[in-house]
Order: structure tokens, then sequence, then C-alpha cells
């Protein structure tokens, strides 16, 4: 990309970026020749060339109190607004200029200057449209040429940076939400294994408890006997006869099936 110039007076200088027309008007028409007029223009002319702007713009204005209408007295204040780095002070007086001058040398002056300022501001669609009216006054203005130029090629420079600006926060958008996605997934499956482990010590905790219950059944001695059956009336009176008698024992319970009772061998 061209770096752009910025010389005083057609004088291709490299004091910026941009190339810059400024140029002072020292003389006065024959009609604005008196010694009062003459004196303050000369003056701020003198003054601007010092670089001392806001003294210069003191003597352009006392000069055109006298002579409101000149083009190159409007000129020379746009120029100091210029250069005290009023860009919308300055566009104003070149388009005054522009719309009034009789000379189309400084109408393209003014048009090119226009261009300009607006670059400054960061217009630059509409400093193209004046450098190009510059060119349609004077097809020869290399200087108008390189800025047009310059303020395309800057255009198509900051549209691909405002593209890669947008591709990039899109980019990061996208990384910050995989990013959310992969901390929820991270959360779930740590939720999930808390789960399980306590469903596990669950199983263990119940195993262990039915272990240690088998094992106090064991100690105890297994089954417990199965209780006698209470006897019958019958049986209970015979029971009772049978120790009125002197039997010890009670008579073995009969089956309740009918059926009939053991009988011992016989003795031989």
């Amino acid at each position: 990309m061209h770096t752009m110039k910025n010389p005083d007076n057609k004088k291709y200088c490299t004091s910026g970026f941009i190339l810059i027309l400024l140029t002072v008007f020292l003389g006065m028409p024959p009609r604005l020749q008196g010694e009062s007029l003459s004196s303050k223009a000369e003056k701020g002319s003198s003054l601007y060339q010092e670089e001392q702007y806001d003294e210069a713009m003191k003597s352009f204005v006392d000069a055109q109190i006298e002579s409101p209408e000149e083009p190159k007295l409007k000129y020379n204040l746009a120029n100091t607004h210029y250069k005290m780095n009023s860009y919308e002070e300055a566009v104003k007086n070149y388009q005054d200029v522009a719309a009034t001058a009789q000379d189309i040398q400084l109408e393209e002056k003014s048009l090119y200057n226009i261009g300009n300022a607006l670059y400054r501001q960061g217009k630059l669609e509409e400093a193209i449209e004046y450098y190009k009216k510059a060119l349609e006054l004077d097809p020869d203005d290399q200087d108008a040429k390189y800025n047009l130029e310059f303020v395309r090629e800057e255009i198509k420079r900051r549209l691909n940076q405002a593209k890669e600006r947008e591709e990039q926060q899109e980019e990061e958008k996208q990384s910050c939400e995989q990013e959310g996605e992969q901390e929820q997934q991270a959360e779930g499956n740590q939720e999930q294994q808390q789960e399980e482990q306590q469903k596990e010590q669950q199983n263990q905790q119940q195993t262990q408890q039915q272990e240690e219950m088998k094992q106090e059944e064991q100690e105890s001695g297994g089954e417990k006997p199965a209780q006698a059956k209470p006897m019958t009336p019958e049986e209970a009176e015979r029971w009772l006869q049978s120790l009125k008698e002197g039997k010890k024992k009670p008579p073995q319970q009969e089956k309740r099936s009918g059926a009939r009772s053991f009988k011992p061998d016989k003795d031989w």
C-alpha cells in the first residue's frame, strides 16, 4: 500500500501520508492593494509560513473585514483552519471558495483540499468524490490521482480489517459456546459418577448387612426346634390316670390319622 506524501505548495516533501495542497497567496489583486489590507494579508501569510497559525488567523480575519468576498482570503482562512485541525471549518471555507471563485485553478485546489479534510475526518467515500471533482477540472493533477488511489486502497484495507474482526468475534463466540457445552457435559458426567458411587455404596451396605444376618443365624445354632403339639383333653385325662396308677411317663400320643399304635416284639 502506498504512503501518502504531504507537500506544501505542490512540492513533494514527505511530512505525512496524504498529499496536502495548502498554497497561501501572498499577493492580493490590484484592487486590494490598499496599504492596510495588503499589510494584513502579507502579515498573515508570513505568520502562516512560520506556523503561527493563531496569529495568522487573526491577520486574515482582519483583512477579510475590508474585503469579505475575496476568494483568496477565504482560501487562506480555510488553509489555516486545516492546519489547526479544524477540518469542518476548513471544509466550509473551501466549499465557499469553490462555489464563488472565478479562477478554475483556485476552485480545483479547493475541491482537492476538501477531499483531504474529509479524509482527516474519516469520511473516505466523500473524500473520493471530491478528488474526482478536482480531476474533472484538472485531469493532470497527479496529487489528486495519487490521493484518490490511496483512499480507495484504504477503504479496501478497512473493509478487510472489519471482516477479519467479525470473523474473529464469531470464532470466539463459537469457542465460548463449545467451552460452555463441554463444562455442562463435564458437570453432568460428574453428577452421574456420584450417583453411581452412591448406588454402589448402598449395594455394598445391603450386602454387608445380609452377610452379618446370616452369620448371626449360624452362630445362634441354626433353626429353632419345633414346639410339641398340645395334648387333647382325652390324652390329658389318660395321662392323669396313668399317674394315679403309678406310671411315670405319659402315654405316647396316637396319630390323629386313626392308624394302629406300634406293638413291641413279643418275648419268647
